[in-house]
């Protein structure tokens, strides 16, 4: 019997979403094990535009869910405050995918266009 642990619902969203996982650390070692992990890097760089469309769909989602949100709470002044709850929440997600999304292009840029 071979005793295996699944991968939790959790950490494969995290995989499927966030592409920091993918990268070796270059800061630590002596140079060549640096230089090794930077080609190794620019190498994983062809997987970035692929996290961004990802992202890009997602936050459009949650900008349109945010917008929904706002029109239902003019709407429904009886659930008011569950909408702009959720338009709070949406808001926000949008905006943490917007810095990451902003942070996987510079990422690329410096991967691609840094030598």
């Amino acid at each position: 019997m071979q005793n295996t642990t699944e991968p939790g619902l959790l950490h494969l969203l995290y995989l499927y979403f966030i592409p920091y996982w993918l990268f070796r650390d270059v800061s630590q070692g002596d140079h060549m094990l640096r230089e090794q992990n930077y080609r190794y890097n620019r190498q994983q760089r062809k997987y970035l535009p692929g996290y961004l469309i990802k992202w890009a769909i997602l936050c459009a989602l949650l900008l349109a869910s945010h917008h929904l949100a706002k029109s239902l709470a003019e709407v429904v002044p009886d659930w008011y405050e569950v909408f702009r709850a959720w338009a709070l929440f949406s808001g926000i997600s949008f905006s943490v995918g917007f810095a990451l999304m902003s942070n996987i292009v510079v990422l690329w840029g410096y991967l691609t266009f840094m030598h």
